[in-house]
C-alpha cells in the first residue's frame, strides 16, 4: 500500500443527522415526546415545509400515535407527521426496506416507534433466534447469535443510524421494574422504573443523543450525548422537565451548526435570571435581605445589568437555603 493511500483532513464539526432514542416504561410520554421533538427539528430546519410532507411516523403500537395528535400537551399542540402503522410480522428487514423507500420519497424527519417491536416483538430477532435454536440449525457453541441472518438483523440497526440521509429518532419501550417510594400522604406505593431499552444491550453505542423519560412526571433525563445537548438542556430552566418543541429544535440546530459560547452564556444568564426572579416571587427571605444590603430592588431591568459572574455567585447565595 502505497503512502498517498493514506489521507489525513482537518478536525472539524460537520454538519450530521440526527440519530435519537426516546425511551421509557409504558405511560411515559415516549410517543408524544418524539412527535415534539419531530415538530422542532421541522421548524428549525426546514421551517418553509410542513412536517406532514417531510415527517414519517412509522407506528408499531395500533395507531396509539393518533390518539396524541391534535391535542394540546404541556402547552403545546402536537403536530401530526405522515403515518406508516407497522403491523405484525415484525421484519426488521422490511423495517430498512420502508425507511430507504420513505427517503427515497423526500422524508427528512422518521421516527420508529417503538423499535423494540423487532427486537421482541412477533417475528422479531429474539423470535427468529429462538427459532434456530430449537429446530437444531444453529451452530452448537454459539447457537443461533452465531448464525449469519441473526448477526445480520443486529447490525441493521447501526447501518441505518449511519446511512440513511434523514434525520432518525427510535422510540424504546423500557424493562420495567417497581420500586415501592413513599406518595404524598407518606403511604408506600409502587412506582415504575425504566431500568433500560427493552433492545440489544449495546444499543445505546448507535446514537448521538439518548433520552430516558420517567412514568410519573414524564420528565426527561439526557443519558447519552455527543452533541452538546446536555449541557444545552442543563441551562434551559427545564433541565428536568418534559420533551418540548424547543428541545427538538436545539437537537437540530447542534446537528446543523451548533451553539456559540455566547448563545450558551446568555442562556445561563436568562435561566439564572429567571431563578433569581422565582425565588423572589417566592417571597425568599435571602432574596429580601439581599435587596436591603445592596439597596435596590431585583428587577429583570436591574438583573441583566449584572455580569454572569454576579448573577453565578447570587443564585449560589440563594441556594444556601
Amino acid at each position: 500500500m502505497a503512502e498517498t493511500d493514506f489521507i489525513f483532513e482537518s478536525m472539524s464539526r460537520q454538519q450530521s443527522k440526527l440519530s435519537v432514542s426516546v425511551y421509557g416504561p409504558s405511560g411515559s410520554g415516549k410517543t408524544v415526546a418524539i412527535l415534539k421533538l419531530m415538530k422542532g427539528i421541522q421548524e428549525q430546519l426546514y421551517p418553509n415545509e410542513r412536517l406532514e410532507d417531510i415527517g414519517l411516523f412509522i407506528d408499531t403500537e395500533r395507531r396509539s400515535s393518533t390518539k396524541a395528535v391534535g391535542r394540546t400537551i404541556g402547552g403545546e399542540m402536537v403536530a401530526p407527521a405522515q403515518l406508516y402503522v407497522f403491523e405484525p410480522p415484525f421484519d426488521i428487514i422490511k423495517l430498512a426496506k420502508l425507511i430507504d423507500f420513505a427517503v427515497s420519497k423526500g422524508k427528512k424527519i422518521i421516527a420508529v416507534d417503538s423499535y423494540t417491536a423487532f427486537w421482541s416483538g412477533m417475528d422479531g430477532i429474539l423470535d427468529r433466534a429462538a427459532e434456530l435454536d430449537s429446530s437444531g440449525m444453529a451452530k452448537k457453541t454459539y447457537g443461533a447469535w452465531s448464525e449469519k441472518e441473526i448477526i445480520a438483523k443486529k447490525n441493521i440497526l447501526k447501518n441505518l443510524m449511519t446511512n440513511t440521509e434523514a434525520h432518525i429518532i427510535m422510540g424504546f419501550r423500557a424493562k420495567t421494574e417497581y420500586v415501592m417510594e413513599p406518595n404524598q400522604y407518606g403511604k408506600m406505593t409502587p412506582k415504575a422504573v425504566g431500568l433500560k431499552e427493552d433492545m440489544q444491550a449495546d444499543v445505546r453505542f448507535e446514537f448521538d443523543t439518548v433520552i430516558s423519560l420517567d412514568k410519573d412526571t414524564h420528565g426527561a433525563t439526557v443519558v447519552k450525548d455527543r452533541i452538546g445537548y446536555l449541557e444545552i438542556r442543563a441551562v434551559s430552566g427545564n433541565p428536568d422537565g418534559p420533551i418540548t418543541i424547543e428541545d427538538g429544535k436545539v437537537l437540530a440546530k447542534l446537528a446543523s451548526e451548533g451553539y456559540t459560547l455566547e448563545e450558551v452564556a446568555r442562556m445561563k444568564t436568562e435561566t439564572y435570571i429567571n431563578y433569581v426572579l422565582g425565588e423572589k416571587a417566592a417571597h425568599s427571605s435571602l432574596v429580601s435581605n439581599f435587596e436591603k444590603a445592596k439597596g435596590t430592588e431585583l428587577t429583570r431591568e436591574v438583573l441583566q445589568g449584572y455580569s454572569y459572574e454576579q448573577l453565578t455567585k447570587l443564585v449560589k447565595y440563594l441556594n444556601q437555603k
